[in-house]
């Protein structure tokens, strides 16, 4: 599941962005903190695929700052390329953010609701053009640049295994089902002997037949993995 972390002092305004938030993506988790305390509680609990900072806290000059939660991101190695947007009151503060933290966007207070929401486009469409991708060989042994987000399903075919990404089809090959596992994100899960299925890409289950549905295509469940897929999907 996308991850967001706010960190913003002011009450209204943090909740005002989180209805915003969550009423426009609605399948998006997202925390708040008011703190750098808070932020740094739960910055190492849970996984987050983006980060709005208030550059203007915090009131007690003693207490450390959005700079230093915002370098304490970045010196993480899984938050080295993770979109970070900034709010500020004055534009000259927003200077050392891109300088140093290489800020995904910034917004100038007071912003309206649509700036707001276009910011947070652009900077989730800089996540998924970062995430990390697969490299892996197809079956005329060309190395493909492949971004696992991207894929709706896998299937295995004889020795080869079938990627189907949108309307289109890359085919690996000397991969067993397990190796392929094992490198692809938390949110694949094996349905069936012959098909592995993105959870971000699922559209219904249908406990009745068994069947699960992805895009324009319908997946069979087999029955030894029936438990399993339903305790990953909260069932």
């Amino acid at each position: 599941m996308f991850s967001v972390l706010i960190l913003e002092d002011n009450l209204v305004q943090l909740n005002t962005i989180k209805q915003l938030m969550a009423d426009k993506y609605p399948q998006w988790k997202i925390y708040v903190a008011k703190s750098y305390t808070e932020a740094k509680e739960v910055l190492y609990i849970y996984k987050f695929n983006m980060f709005l900072l208030d550059i203007e806290l915090p009131k007690d000059a003693s207490e450390p700052d959005w700079l230093d939660f915002a370098r304490l991101v970045r010196d993480m190695p899984d938050y080295r390329h993770t979109p970070v947007l900034f709010f500020a009151e004055f534009a000259d503060k927003v200077l050392m953010a891109l300088q140093e933290i290489h800020c995904s966007s910034y917004l100038v207070k007071p912003y309206k609701p649509e700036q707001l929401i276009e910011a947070i486009d652009y900077a989730a469409e800089i996540w998924k053009e970062t995430e990390e991708a697969l490299l892996l060989k197809d079956s005329n042994g060309v190395y493909q640049r492949i971004v696992p987000m991207d894929i709706e399903y896998l299937e295995t075919n004889g020795k080869n295994i079938i990627i189907n990404i949108n309307t289109s089809v890359i085919t690996i090959a000397n991969y067993t089902v397990t190796k392929v596992l094992d490198i692809l994100p938390e949110y694949f899960i094996r349905c069936h002997k012959r098909y592995i299925i993105n959870k971000k890409k699922l559209h219904s289950y249908d406990k009745s037949t068994q069947m699960v549905r992805l895009g324009y295509c319908s997946i069979p469940v087999g029955r030894k993995y029936k438990d399993n897929l339903e305790k990953f999907l909260n069932l």
